[in-house]
């Protein structure tokens, strides 16, 4: 599981650097003490050119290009580990387990909005994975208050952002689109969380009135932040408020620290960590029915 979940893990770019510049690295090392032993039983440097065509050709190229293959091999596992860790009753006990389904929920139920990048839904899988990781770990966190309290700072940043890009100047559409990546991706973080609170405890969240679907309203907030990136002439947003008992102060400080985290160049472990202590605190651990 551990190797597969490594070997996945090459699906990404940036992974895949990093472990080409590992490689390189350790490949000129070789050929260092390649050198070194050749000079050490008195064979001289005479044949440094052979030894580094017998690193370069024999041990890198070959290695550099299956690195390479896994650009299409790493999905595919992925995928088959996504649909494994779904039905492990014990996915949410270990890292890589709620990494594999913090990718699946991702994958099945957020659509970013074209105006955000790749790395915003990067950003949101990382922390909503170390978020599970942090509220299952002992003692346990109360998830669910944690999810209520972004879903909540959702709706106000909604109809703060609506409100200053009705007012901002049309010079400033750079700041709107910082400012809507940085929502969209708060937003699929939130709806990754309340998934994942559904799929530990097999019940929707008892905060948010019944009659009001959390994914229709998160899936309307990232369809404004489409339109908002887009439009000149902008339309306010109408969605009727769900009414979340969070305090302007709690959601300020959520939103404080999530931007902060997103405009942070990865690997942001610090301001993740800050975000996830503004989040969770120190909230205690509430019995489900």
């Amino acid at each position: 599981m551990n190797l597969r979940l490594a070997l996945s893990r090459l699906e990404s770019a940036e992974a895949r650097a990093s472990v080409a510049r590992a490689l390189a690295i350790l490949c000129a090392f070789g050929y260092i003490v390649s050198l070194a032993v050749l000079f050490a039983t008195g064979s001289g440097l005479e044949r440094w050119l052979f030894v580094l065509l017998v690193w370069v050709l024999l041990v890198y190229l070959p290695l550099r290009i299956l690195l390479e293959a896994f650009q299409t091999i790493a999905p595919a596992i992925r995928r088959t580990l996504v649909l494994q860790a779904a039905s492990d009753p014990e996915r949410y006990r270990s890292g890589g387990s709620i990494e594999l389904v913090v990718d699946g929920l991702f994958g099945q139920g957020v659509l970013m909005p074209r105006i955000a990048k790749p790395q915003d839904g990067q950003k949101a899988r990382e922390a909503s994975v170390a978020v599970l990781r942090a509220a299952n770990r002992p003692p346990r966190t109360n998830l669910e208050r944690a999810s209520v309290q972004c879903l909540g700072t959702v709706e106000q940043w909604t109809a703060d952002l609506s409100a200053w890009a009705q007012s901002a100047a049309p010079q400033n559409i750079q700041a709107r689109w910082a400012r809507l990546r940085a929502l969209a991706s708060f937003a699929a973080l939130t709806k990754i969380l309340l998934s994942a609170v559904e799929d530990q405890s097999g019940r929707r969240t008892s905060v948010v009135q019944p009659w009001r679907d959390t994914d229709e309203y998160l899936d309307a907030c990232l369809d404004y932040c489409d339109r908002l990136a887009l439009e000149v002439d902008v339309t306010p947003w109408t969605e009727p408020p769900l009414g979340i008992p969070v305090s302007a102060d709690d959601a300020a400080a959520i939103r404080m620290s999530w931007t902060a985290y997103v405009e942070t160049p990865p690997p942001a472990i610090e301001a993740r960590t800050n975000f996830i202590k503004t989040l969770l605190g120190d909230q205690p651990e509430r019995p489900t029915a």
